[in-house]
């Protein structure tokens, strides 16, 4: 599988009422492996505790597992429709979480 970095943003955010320190990462790339991403796209959005490492919330699609969602320790799936909608459900996520952008 090929694959070419499309995007790629490391931000710095802190969450609003405990002034905990988060690492935000958003990558997309294009891929040809159209068997194991329909999309033609694999992507890792996570939200990272700088302390610890832990995730917060994190979206991804890689394989085996396809499209899914980390939340308080817990994988579940994940309704992938596009990138733009990718990007407002990682950001209302992180919102809904308490952490300024």
């Amino acid at each position: 599988m090929s694959a070419v970095l499309l995007y790629h943003s490391k931000l710095t955010l802190i969450h609003s009422v405990s002034k905990m320190i988060a690492i935000a990462e958003l990558k997309v790339w294009k891929v040809d492996d159209f068997h194991a991403y329909p999309e033609g796209i694999k992507y890792s959005f996570f939200c990272v505790d700088r302390t610890s490492g832990s995730i917060i919330i994190g979206l991804d699609n890689h394989k085996p597992k396809g499209p899914h969602k980390h939340l308080n320790g817990i994988e579940e799936p994940y309704q992938f429709n596009d990138c733009d909608h990718l990007v407002n459900d990682f950001w209302n996520e992180v919102r809904k979480l308490g952490f300024d952008l």
